[in-house]
């Protein structure tokens, strides 16, 4: 391809300024890319009319342009240096566009300089969206190795641990049954054992949770049948036309999802429960209900039901968590998701 020479300078111009892009063989064509992207478009505003030289985009989540971005986060090059790229293309490019389209009158120059800036700035709307749902993305992914990695150690550690305390006590109970009180407290403690050993087996198939290329309510399902094997009390449904979620929100929602399940088997034990998945265009309802015994909002300390921890997901998210509850009318936890892109 022969590069035009007033645009070759303007390409050694912004090589100079910023060697990792020009020393970069996939960068270096990536910018040639879009720099001729631009000025074809440009040329195509300036020749629709006025209109369509605007500034104002309607392609800004341009698959091609959300290439780009992503291929900026892949080598790491913030998109602060892509928007002072282009504002070296726009001031050295502005006069050689303008003849090359022939403006003449002050009304033609200034259609041909918005065409331009339309042109070049298109671009970076996609492209920061696209780098920082990248980084997002590589965020998330560290996270989830980080849980499973402390998931490992709890199954591998910490539950082995808990379970061989409990066979010495089993032992001890064998062989030595006739002092009752003793035998009650050894008793009292391997209940309690018992009963760290549930939570951390549970924790730990929390923090193992993945949506993966799932919907959101096919994982949870999945990891039900995981977390409460045999459970026919809980149901799970699903109504209107569900679809995929940002893969960092799918896996924030589950985790917040398996988390009032398990206060569930906790603190309703036996109950009747139901899952129900709303979906629409905007958002994806979420809304778990049981039977149990419910409680009084405000009278028991966030801490203990995990809600604290499930709102700053929800935060996170984006999202709305709704805790609802009357003694003996059960509970309802209800998470909205807003979908889209990011």
């Amino acid at each position: 391809m022969t590069i035009p020479a007033p645009l070759a300078a303007v390409l050694a111009d912004i090589g100079a300024r910023f060697p990792e892009l020009a020393d970069d063989p996939v960068l270096a064509q990536s910018l040639l890319d879009n720099v001729t992207s631009m000025i074809a478009d440009a040329h195509e505003r300036y020749a629709s009319g006025d209109g369509a030289g605007s500034v104002v985009s309607d392609r800004y989540l341009d698959p091609a342009h959300l290439a780009t971005g992503a291929l900026h986060a892949e080598h790491a090059q913030h998109p602060a240096g892509a928007m002072l790229a282009a504002e070296m293309l726009f001031d050295a490019y502005l006069p050689v566009f303008v003849d090359e389209v022939g403006a003449r009158s002050a009304n033609e120059v200034l259609r041909a300089t918005r065409a331009l800036h339309a042109g070049v700035w298109s671009r970076f709307p996609a492209g920061a969206i696209a780098y920082t749902e990248a980084l997002r993305q590589r965020v998330t992914s560290t996270n989830l190795d980080s849980r499973e990695q402390i998931a490992r150690d709890l199954h591998d550690r910490v539950a082995h641990g808990v379970l061989a305390g409990l066979q010495r006590l089993d032992l001890v109970l064998l062989t030595d049954p006739d002092d009752a009180e003793r035998t009650a407290q050894l008793e009292s403690a391997g209940r309690l054992l018992r009963g760290a050993l549930t939570d951390v087996q549970d924790l730990a198939l929390s923090l193992h949770a993945r949506v993966g290329a799932d919907r959101l309510d096919d994982a949870l399902r999945r990891h039900v049948d995981d977390l409460f094997p045999g459970d026919d009390r809980l149901v799970i449904t699903t109504t209107g036309v569900a679809g995929a979620l940002p893969n960092w929100k799918a896996e924030e929602a589950l985790t917040i999802l398996l988390e009032a399940l398990t206060n569930r088997r906790k603190h309703a034990p036996g109950s009747t429960a139901t899952v129900e998945f709303a979906w629409s265009p905007a958002t994806v309802v979420a809304t778990v209900r049981d039977d149990g015994p419910g409680f009084t909002p405000g009278a028991v300390p966030e801490g203990r039901l995990g809600q604290r921890t499930m709102r700053e997901r929800a935060g996170v998210l984006g999202a709305r968590l709704d805790v609802e509850s009357t003694p003996g009318s059960g509970t309802t936890v209800r998470l909205t998701v807003p979908r889209g892109a990011l």
